[in-house]
């Protein structure tokens, strides 16, 4: 199947993506994370990868945006600014999809390039998770795990409810080797390279054989990226060895036992430091601490523009700024430890926050992430 690759905005947009589309099979790279493959079946397995064009899900309907504006808004962001050819799954309620189908033929869509898939029942965020995915077998997220789990779909992108989205992923998909709990790892940036954070709402409460899962999925994901020898450090409330509670202490032991490369506990206020590559928590604190990173990055930079004449020349460092800052909400959160690449991106995700979720994707699944992930951790 080769998807026709589609231009809202510029007649030039359309032929750089058709170009990409010509040459997919030549490029021996597609995205940061894909690198050199030691075996002949992984180097098999990545030219599979290169060669199909990715077909991926998206579930918009459970966020806090889920409006046919809010979706027609996203398709544009999509189709404007991703160089890439993909193949598209979006699901819909009734409302929504006579809109989509009005911006397919506006557009000249194929079926297959651009399908709606038209639900009846949709995952709220004040849902109980596992009730609510136990009763809405037939809600879009549910039908999203399915599609993935039949491998139809390469990757579900998500603005849905957490909780569910995880206990679905759950149901769906069997865990990866060595792994009990799926996390949610995110990166944001450092005065170094980005660092990658686990859990960042996952799990609230975790015992140390978790969170030293979570440290092998994280070193074994910032290798997928490139770093050969990643350093793990524990978020904590002091660095001293028996800082913090019983589980943190009980969890230093393990880590100090393991074979990563670990560099002990962590305050909040050294992680933008840039020297560890991997920061364990769990979810409770982890999205805290996301959050939070956030929303002192909003505060600084919506002052930034404020105070824009009493700082001269500040445009450029206000644009390297709002690059590095937004970079963190942007793609999401990948949740890692199931056999599915899943991008969870903010229930009041904005199209362009939504795009560069879809753009990760696309790179995740160029990269051969998953496969790269499972080999790390055998």
């Amino acid at each position: 199947m080769h998807a026709r690759t589609v231009n809202v905005r510029t007649t030039q947009k359309k032929r750089n993506m058709l170009q990409v589309a010509q040459t997919a099979e030549k490029c021996t790279s597609l995205t940061e994370c894909a690198h050199s493959v030691d075996s002949t079946e992984d180097a098999r397995s990545s030219r599979k990868s290169r060669s199909k064009i990715p077909h991926l899900g998206i579930d918009l309907l459970g966020g806090d945006l889920a409006s046919p504006e809010h979706v027609l808004e996203t398709l544009h962001a999509l189709y404007s600014e991703i160089d890439v050819p993909f193949c598209l799954s979006i699901f819909a309620t009734p409302e929504i999809a006579i809109s989509i189908e009005d911006f397919k033929k506006a557009h000249d869509f194929k079926e297959k390039e651009l399908e709606v898939i038209e639900v009846a029942e949709v995952i709220h965020m004040d849902d109980d998770p596992l009730q609510a995915i136990r009763k809405k077998k037939g809600s879009s997220m549910s039908l999203g795990m399915h599609l993935l789990r039949k491998r139809q779909i390469d990757a579900l992108i998500s603005t849905g409810n957490t909780g569910a989205l995880i206990a679905s992923a759950k149901l769906h998909l069997s865990m990866l080797q060595g792994i009990s709990r799926a996390a949610l790892i995110t990166l944001l940036p450092t005065k170094q390279q980005p660092i990658a954070v686990i859990d960042v709402g996952a799990n609230i409460q975790c015992t140390p054989k978790h969170l030293v899962h979570f440290a092998q999925m994280g070193v074994a994901y910032q290798k997928a990226r490139g770093i050969k020898t990643p350093c793990v450090g524990l978020l904590n409330i002091g660095t001293e060895e028996q800082k913090g509670r019983a589980e943190l202490r009980e969890t230093y032991k393990l880590l100090q036992e393991s074979d990563l490369n670990f560099a002990g506990n962590i305050e909040g206020k050294d992680v933008f430091s840039g020297e560890i590559h991997v920061l364990v928590t769990d979810g409770f604190t982890g999205n805290i601490f996301l959050k939070t990173a956030e929303g002192l990055s909003a505060f600084i930079l919506d002052t930034m523009k404020k105070n824009q004449s009493l700082l001269p020349f500040s445009k450029p460092l206000l644009h390297r700024l709002e690059a590095e800052l937004y970079s963190a909400e942007h793609p999401g959160a990948i949740l890692c430890g199931v056999d599915g690449i899943i991008i969870k991106c903010h229930g009041d995700a904005n199209p362009e926050a939504i795009q560069c979720g879809v753009q990760g994707a696309l790179n995740l699944i160029q990269g051969n992430f998953l496969d790269r992930i499972k080999q790390e951790l055998q």
